[in-house]
């Protein structure tokens, strides 16, 4: 399986994106522990 193609397709319908920085990833973890994501039920 390859996301070669569909990277392309979007990059050529002027969609693209930064990639993802450790500062963005500690964000989104603390986000998600904020909403009690890592909960034990």
């Amino acid at each position: 399986m390859s996301r070669e193609y569909t990277l392309q397709v979007l990059y050529r319908l002027g969609m693209a994106w930064p990639v993802t920085s450790w500062d963005y990833l500690q964000r989104f973890m603390r986000a998600l522990n904020g909403l009690g994501y890592f909960d034990e039920a």
